[in-house]
C-alpha cells in the first residue's frame, strides 16, 4: 500500500504539537479554603472617650493561603436576620491591630493548621453619638503564586464575626418594639356574617409567625412565650427563643419548642385539632415591664375523615341500592 506524503507530514505535526502541550502545560490544581473564626459575635457597650481589646482566633484548616483581617459596618435587612455589609468602614468607631505581625488590611500567609490571633483594637471618639454600631470582623482570603510552577484556581473566601457596639454614656439603653405580626398560615379561610375564619385541616400542621419590630436606637431580644388553647381548657406552651434584634430592625422570632424547619416560620405546631382554637403571643424585653400581647384564632375541621366518610355513605349507598334491586328482580 503506498502511503501518501501529505498523510506523513500530517501525522508528524500531530505528534510534534502533542509533545509541546505535554512539556509545556502547567499543572492545574482547585485549592481548597476553609477557615474558622472565633468568637463568632460580640456585644459590648462602650462609653464615648474609652477603648477596648477584643482576641479573634483564625484558624485555617485546609490549603495554605493568604488572608487579610478587615473591619466592615453592616446593616440590618429584611425579616430574617439578613445584613447588609458594605463595601467600606463607614462609623466613627475606629479600629486597629495590637499585634506586631499583622495589620489591618495586610495579607499574612497562613500553613494548613496554622493558627493566629488578631488583637483588635477598638476606639470610640470622644463626642461619638449615642446608640448602635454594627460590624463584622472578616477573615478574606487572597490570591497567591502557585508553588512549583503551577496554576492555581484562585479560591477566594471570608468568614466573619459579628461585632455589636453599644455606644452610651450613663449605661442606659433603649428597649422599644412592637409586635408587627402574628399570625398562622391556614389551609384556607372562610367569610361567615362578616367575619374571616381561618381553617385548619385537623391533621395538618399550623405554622406560626411572629414577626418584632423594634423602634428603639439600640439592639433588643424578645423573650416570652406563645401559648395555644383549645376550647375546653387545655393549653400548650411554646417559649420563644430569644435573638438579637438590631435597631431600626425587625425579625422572625423562632421558639425553642415546635418543628422550626420552615425558615419564613416562627416554628409548626403538630396534632390533631378538632374545634376553636387560640393562639396568644406574650413577648417582652427583660429589662422592663413593659408586656407585649396579641392573639390570632382557628378551626380544626376534619376534612379528609369527612371526605374519606362521604366516599364510603356513597359507595355504601350504590352497594345497597344494588342489592335492593337485585332482590326485587329476583321475587318478580
Amino acid at each position: 500500500m503506498k502511503i501518501n506524503k501529505n498523510t506523513i507530514q500530517t501525522c508528524f505535526s500531530f505528534l510534534l504539537l502533542t509533545t509541546f502541550y505535554f512539556l509545556l502545560t502547567t499543572t492545574t490544581y482547585a485549592q481548597q479554603v476553609t477557615l474558622s473564626i472565633s468568637p463568632p459575635i460580640v456585644e459590648t457597650l462602650v462609653k464615648p472617650g474609652k477603648s477596648m481589646l477584643i482576641g479573634y482566633t483564625i484558624q485555617n484548616l485546609a490549603d495554605p493561603t493568604a488572608i487579610i483581617v478587615k473591619v466592615r459596618s453592616f446593616s440590618p435587612r429584611g425579616d430574617y436576620g439578613e445584613m447588609l455589609i458594605d463595601t467600606e468602614l463607614i462609623s466613627p468607631v475606629r479600629f486597629s491591630l495590637d499585634n506586631t505581625n499583622i495589620q489591618l488590611e495586610q495579607p499574612i500567609l497562613m500553613k494548613q493548621r496554622d493558627t493566629t490571633q488578631a488583637l483588635v483594637r477598638i476606639r470610640i471618639p470622644e463626642g461619638t453619638p449615642e446608640g448602635d454600631y454594627y460590624f463584622t470582623v472578616l477573615a478574606e482570603t487572597q490570591p497567591i503564586a502557585a508553588i512549583g510552577g503551577a496554576t492555581a484556581s484562585l479560591a477566594k473566601a471570608s468568614i466573619g464575626s459579628t461585632l455589636l457596639i453599644t455606644v452610651t454614656k450613663s449605661g442606659f439603653v433603649e428597649t422599644k418594639g412592637r409586635i408587627a405580626l402574628f399570625d398562622i398560615i391556614p389551609n384556607f379561610t372562610m367569610k361567615l356574617f362578616g367575619k374571616t375564619y381561618k381553617i385548619i385541616e385537623s391533621s395538618s400542621k399550623v405554622p406560626v409567625v411572629l414577626i418584632v419590630q423594634n423602634l428603639g436606637k439600640n439592639l433588643i431580644k424578645p423573650q416570652g412565650e406563645v401559648t395555644l388553647r383549645n376550647s375546653w381548657g387545655e393549653k400548650t406552651i411554646f417559649p420563644l427563643l430569644s435573638q438579637n434584634i438590631l435597631s431600626d430592625s425587625k425579625r422572625l422570632v423562632k421558639s425553642t419548642e415546635g418543628v422550626n424547619t420552615n425558615p419564613f416560620h416562627s416554628f409548626t405546631i403538630s396534632g390533631y385539632f378538632i374545634g376553636p382554637y387560640t393562639l396568644s403571643s406574650r413577648v417582652h424585653f427583660g429589662t422592663d415591664n413593659t408586656q407585649l400581647y396579641a392573639t390570632t384564632s382557628f378551626i380544626g375541621v376534619p376534612i379528609r375523615f369527612g371526605i374519606a366518610l362521604l366516599f364510603i355513605l356513597i359507595i355504601s349507598t350504590i352497594i345497597i341500592v344494588g342489592l335492593k334491586k337485585r332482590n326485587s328482580s329476583t321475587i318478580t
